[in-house]
């Protein structure tokens, strides 16, 4: 028996007509978006009705829930949606408006478990029973969010072939000289506007793709002495503006990094009046930022708060967390505590994840940049694919971190750590995007992706 229902990506515990037989306990299991829920209380079938625990599911897709003791009624929260139930109580609130419940909330083993079908009607994901192998399947489905792809060295052929699934472009072409003035060459960084160009351009104004002209500079002395002077400010605010009106480009995107705590208040009037600036022309500004959490904030030179103010999109760069140690650089539960350091303080909606495609492969204390296949690249960088098969490695999904570790013996005898970045860790991640109702993802970096990762890509936004 088959049935299907719409549930949306909020606290999905959702009621399934099942066959009518009474069981006391079901080994029934429950699937959301490709991974299996594990319950510390087991989903129960009561009146023909499967009933599952009601927090553990609304936190697996990134609703809140409180507990009223006094009333026995649990609350649920996603976005603009408010549910309660009241133990025993077959009416529920939606929004306020009631609804009747063909099963209440119940207590069974000190859990409040509640009907499926109540919030398929409710919130609309799309809900499947699989009889042969008594499994709920609930899928949220591709929801829309914006896709920013940076494009740096070796970034052509992989915009050019999947720009179809991005909705903006950062392009990192551009830093600055000691006088505020726009540098468009910078060799020994890689940093350049490439030739040919304006077919990158012009391909991406012909699909509907934003172009932001990523400025960039990490010295933090460089930083320092073109943040504290006006004119020099002022200089580079002037130039940004007629970059983006001479190019065409739809903005600007700021990526200054290793910034010192006593710039902060320089660089939140810069960013103030470069916003002012490219409002007033129709144009978009953007930031790329170090990330932070509740536990440790890193770097004290980015005042969230106010550039969450000014700016329209804010990137979190959610990787590298310590490259020195051999060990996961993006796990889930750390970039969940990045994600909620900054919705605490930023609008979710001005929010991409970034999320790096790539990992380090560790070694006699020196580390290296792993890419999944060789692409474009030729020189500074190690391929999985080559490195499994040469030496016969296997990698390993960890649980724990929710990314894909490895290890190999070279030929000399030196041992290798690898952690890096996959399809399904770009999965989990776009998942913790959606539920905590983030505008969407940041990939870096065009040139590093393959088809697998796209096609998660499509399947998810």
């Amino acid at each position: 028996m088959k049935t299907c229902t719409k549930v949306v990506t909020v606290f999905l515990v959702v009621s399934l007509i099942l066959p009518t037989i009474a069981f006391a306990q079901t080994d029934i299991k429950v699937v959301l978006d490709g991974r299996k829920i594990d319950f510390d209380v087991e989903p129960l079938i009561e009146n023909n009705r499967t009933i599952v625990p009601f927090r553990q599911v609304a936190e697996a897709i990134g609703a809140r829930v409180d507990w009223d003791g006094a009333t026995r009624s649990v609350y649920a929260y996603k976005n603009a949606t408010r549910v309660v139930l009241q133990i025993d109580n077959k009416t529920a609130q939606i929004n306020g408006r009631e609804i009747e419940l063909d099963m209440p909330a119940v207590i069974r083993r000190n859990r409040t478990m509640v009907p499926l079908r109540f919030f398929a009607e409710a919130f609309g994901a799309d809900v499947v029973w699989h009889g042969d192998s008594r499994t709920v399947v609930i899928s949220t489905g591709p929801k829309p969010m914006e896709v920013m792809g940076y494009y740096y060295s070796k970034s052509y052929s992989d915009f050019m072939d999947n720009h179809k699934y991005l909705t903006s472009t950062a392009l990192k072409w551009y830093t600055f000289d000691e006088n505020g003035g726009i540098v468009t060459k910078d060799t020994n960084r890689w940093i350049l506007v490439p030739e040919g160009y304006k077919e990158v351009l012009n391909t991406a104004k012909m699909s509907g793709v934003k172009t932001y002209a990523m400025v960039f500079e990490s010295s933090s002395k460089r930083l320092n002495s073109l943040l504290n002077d006006k004119s020099k400010r002022n200089q580079l605010i002037k130039e940004l503006v007629n970059l983006t009106l001479e190019e065409g480009f739809d903005g600007i995107n700021i990526d200054f990094e290793f910034l010192k705590e006593n710039d902060r208040d320089v660089f939140n009037t810069f960013v103030k009046d470069l916003a002012e600036s490219l409002h007033k022309k129709q144009k978009t500004l953007s930031l790329s930022v170090p990330v932070k959490t509740e536990k440790a904030d890193w770097f004290k030179g980015y005042d969230y708060e106010t550039l969450g103010r000014y700016a329209d999109v804010i990137v979190l760069m959610a990787y590298d967390k310590n490259p020195a140690a051999a060990v996961p650089q993006a796990p889930i539960e750390w970039v969940e505590e990045v994600v909620d350091y900054a919705v605490a303080r930023i609008p979710s909606y001005k929010i991409l994840l970034g999320i790096g495609f790539y990992g380090y492969d560790w070694a006699n204390g020196r580390k290296k940049t792993v890419l999944h296949t060789r692409r474009d690249f030729d020189y500074g960088v190690q391929f999985i694919d080559e490195i499994i098969e040469k030496y016969g490695s296997k990698p390993v999904w960890d649980e724990k971190s929710q990314m894909m570790y490895m290890e190999y013996t070279d030929e000399n005898g030196l041992k290798h750590v690898m952690w890096y970045e996959s399809e399904e860790s770009t999965w989990e991640k776009i998942k913790l995007a959606k539920r905590k109702g983030l505008g969407g993802i940041a990939i870096w970096r065009l040139g590093y992706t393959t088809s697998g990762f796209w096609n998660v890509i499509k399947d998810n936004i």
